[in-house]
């Protein structure tokens, strides 16, 4: 396990305590380069000075740890969002959403319809006029998948 995925739940409560959310942490190579994204939200929306203070914030913390980086992004997570979280799940019921699932899933590859409802388990979809259940393991991807 990477130092940086031990780090992640300080990170989130950090975070929490000045009332942003972390959605996701990216943490790879790109261009031989070492990137650390952090992709943020709150109930207020994201904008440059919400990215700033959440910086700022990490910023010493992720020194101090020596979590080794070349380049430090934080920025919204955008209208496509990726959902990882029960409280995702919970929060975006209604909405639109496209989940990728694995080929273990005995259905579509790609489902896109509204989230009606999830557990610690399960998900579940209405496109059309199906309703999809979806185990959690099964699910590759799920984002929000708005109307544009």
């Amino acid at each position: 396990m990477r130092e940086i995925d031990t780090l992640e739940p300080l990170l989130r409560k950090e975070l929490e305590q000045k009332g942003i959310e972390l959605v996701d942490l990216q943490y790879r190579r790109e261009n031989g380069e070492q990137m650390l994204r952090f992709f943020v939200d709150s109930p207020g929306g994201v904008d440059l000075e919400l990215c700033s203070q959440a910086s700022r914030l990490l910023k010493p913390f992720l020194d101090e740890k020596d979590i080794p980086y070349d380049h430090l992004e934080v920025s919204s997570p955008g209208m496509d969002r990726i959902l990882k979280s029960e409280r995702d799940f919970h929060r975006f019921k209604g909405e639109r959403v496209r989940i990728k699932t694995l080929k273990e899933y005995d259905g579509p590859r790609v489902i896109i319809g509204i989230l009606t409802g999830s557990d610690a388990g399960y998900i579940e979809v209405q496109a059309e006029d199906q309703t999809f259940s979806i185990s959690r393991e099964h699910i590759s991807v799920a984002r929000l998948h708005p109307d544009l």
